[in-house]
């Protein structure tokens, strides 16, 4: 008898049995799991590049080559056809409206033999001279260091072209959903922080390899990366200290933006390219919310204005003509998928909207049978169960009956989408204390402003899973107030938008240091009030 392993494809949570020997592609597409392999598996296209965890170490191979042996977490990199959007009032057009103004410039030289080289510039100091002519290959890597989600683009920077964006899974959830986790681990554990920043890095390298291959670019043609992240992920990708964050009174080894080299930090691209991540505001307002705000153009945005990016970490920023106030709270990663009973990304199969009229109604993103929900299914789906009254103002399930979707099983209470898609009560209780500290933010930060919900001019929603998102539902579950008579806008994954657009003009982090360096911080756990108002602001 063939002795079997189990395997998990994250980010998809899709689980099964696969016969040892087999190749982890053909395992893969066993369980209905889609994994590019279009050299026919002789290891040549790099298409099938995925991350491998076993026995706690994870390291990146060809789905191809690499055989089942015994238990396997396998973590695969998507594309992001719609990373980047581009929402007519907030995001100009980058090279029309800036223009390309890149710090890497290349020059082409000629010998007395008539030989050419190119020498390569990074803010007018020479990085690397190269044989040949090069200038046509020109490029660089915005990076959105989420708590949960690395989302990566390959940008030429002679055109201003997005060429493709891929994701991953954050290797770092191995170590805790939230910061605050992964702080703890850094501190209790010998070199905790190094394990987690090389797991970092080899996760990015993978997305440059992803990258590199489908536009069949060389790595060594990367001259530049620019990374915006949360303070704690930011820190971890520079390997720098991070115990300062996690205690009182909350400060970072740094909230500059700092800048070091490929080499330094083993990425794999040109050795000598600079590495720079953005300035952050507080310990807890990171480099990502400073990038978000640059995308958007806060210049040309009608005040009062509230900046929501929503992700495992909700960060709030309110701009007034006076200035901006930022603040953040820990929302969880529940709108991305994670720790949720059927719960995805925003991908192919993810149920992304759920209404109910006269039965039950889904879209599912890429058409066909749903593998699970995504957060703004999960959104639709709580804000539905509230309006129709199969789930009360505190957030409990009704009893089961005959007549709905609603059954009990190994003690817990779930509701049916489809035969293999549901949510749990439990489920909807982390919607509850996500909205509920996102809520509480917004409510604080307006009072301590003297701002009114119905005084809102902008509300933009920002955060990889916003493309989604429908507005009703916003309401529904009391993620915003009622009373906003505001322009909503959705503007995706800013903070990937903001590191773009740094790329293509170099004079743009002068504009982060500065919103960084003027935004004022309201810190929520200094909020003595905090408390009342979440726990206010739980109920539907």
């Amino acid at each position: 008898m063939t002795e079997s392993a189990q395997i998990t494809f994250y980010p998809l949570k899709i689980t099964g049995m696969a016969p040892k020997g087999v190749t982890i592609l053909e395992a893969a597409r066993s369980l209905g799991v889609d994994i590019e392999g279009p050299c026919g598996g002789i290891g040549k296209c790099g298409r099938d590049l995925v991350q491998v965890r076993t026995g706690g170490i994870l390291t990146t191979v060809l789905a191809c080559k690499t055989h089942v042996q015994t238990d396997l977490e396998v973590i695969l990199p998507s594309h992001e056809k719609e990373t980047l959007r581009i929402v007519e009032g907030f995001y100009a057009e980058g090279n029309r409206t800036y223009g390309i103004n890149s710090s890497i410039k290349k020059e082409l030289m000629h010998d007395e033999h008539g030989l050419c080289s190119t020498k390569v510039y990074g803010n007018d100091n020479l990085l690397l001279p190269e044989n040949g002519d090069t200038k046509d290959q020109t490029y660089g890597i915005a990076i959105d260091i989420g708590t949960t989600t690395l989302v990566a683009s390959l940008v030429c920077l002679n055109s201003g072209e997005v060429l493709n964006s891929s994701s991953t899974l954050n290797p770092l959830v191995y170590y805790g959903h939230d910061v605050m986790s992964r702080i703890k681990y850094a501190g209790s554990q010998r070199d905790g922080l190094l394990r987690m920043h090389r797991e970092l890095i080899s996760a990015v390298n993978l997305l440059i390899r992803v990258l590199s291959s489908e536009e069949a670019a060389r790595p060594e043609n990367i001259y530049q990366i620019i990374a915006a992240g949360n303070t704690t992920m930011q820190h971890i990708f520079l390997n720098k200290g991070i115990r300062g964050i996690g205690e009182y009174p909350y400060q970072a080894e740094t909230l500059d933006t700092c800048t070091t080299t490929a080499r330094e930090l083993s990425l794999d691209i040109a050795a000598n390219a600079p590495v720079t991540t953005f300035p952050c505001i507080s310990a807890y307002v990171g480099g990502d919310i400073v990038s978000g705000l640059l995308a958007i153009d806060i210049k040309s945005i009608e005040v009062p204005a509230l900046f929501l990016d929503i992700g495992t970490n909700g960060e709030i920023a309110l701009i007034l003509n006076v200035g901006i106030i930022a603040s953040s709270t820990a929302a969880g990663p529940c709108f991305e998928g994670m720790t949720i009973s059927s719960g995805m990304r925003a991908g192919k199969g993810a149920i992304e909207h759920v209404r109910f009229e006269n039965e039950l109604s889904l879209e599912v993103i890429g058409g066909g049978q749903p593998r699970g929900i995504c957060g703004s299914g999960l959104l639709d789906l709580v804000s539905e169960l509230v309006r129709i009254g199969l789930v009360n103002s505190r957030g409990r399930m009704l009893v089961p009956d005959n007549e709905n979707k609603l059954f009990d099983k190994d003690g817990k209470r779930y509701f049916r989408l489809t035969n293999n898609v549901s949510i749990s009560q439990e489920d909807i209780r982390q919607v509850q204390l996500a909205k509920a500290a996102i809520r509480a933010g917004i409510e604080i930060l307006l009072a301590r402003c003297n701002v009114k919900a119905e005084e809102l001019k902008t509300i933009i929603i920002a955060g990889g899973f916003g493309y989604h998102l429908n507005e009703k539902s916003l309401f529904g579950i009391g993620l915003l107030p009622e009373s906003i008579n505001a322009r909503i806008s959705f503007v995706g994954n800013s903070s990937l938008e903001g590191a773009v657009r740094a790329l293509l003009n170099k004079k743009l982090l002068n504009d982060a240091i500065r919103v960084a360096r003027t935004a004022q911080v309201m810190e929520l756990s200094q909020a003595p009030e905090f408390e009342d108002v979440f726990i206010r602001k739980m109920h539907f």
